[in-house]
């Protein structure tokens, strides 16, 4: 997953709340800890998202993708301990179900012992 999977234009993360009922599609959760310097958000996340520029974590800001204790922010908002960081993610977590599908099966020979 990258960074561009992230952002789609016309996204709005509460929309998907009332639309989804397993939830929205959050990406990553941070949670402040209480000995984190001041720093832009655009800035912490950059150091945290795996693959993330500064560029498209402040376009993923403005579209609200990303949450700061439930609220949308701004790139030069500045966190503080214990801010709850929601990123979301605007496609759906791909399935790892498996589904069974009926095939044709060219059975050769076959007896009690032998399948």
């Amino acid at each position: 997953m990258n960074d561009e999977d992230i952002l789609e234009d016309d996204f709005n993360p509460e929309d998907e709340l009332e639309d989804n009922s397993e939830g929205p599609f959050e990406r990553l959760r941070i949670e402040v800890g209480k000995k984190q310097e001041t720093d832009r958000i655009d800035k912490f996340l950059m150091s945290r998202v795996e693959n993330a520029t500064r560029n498209k974590i402040q376009q993923a800001i403005e579209q609200g993708l990303v949450l700061v204790n439930g609220q949308p922010t701004k790139s030069n908002y500045k966190i503080r301990a214990f801010d709850e960081i929601v990123i979301f993610e605007v496609k759906r977590p791909e399935s790892t179900e498996i589904i069974p599908e009926p095939i044709q099966l060219n059975i050769v020979y076959e007896d009690e012992d032998l399948m």
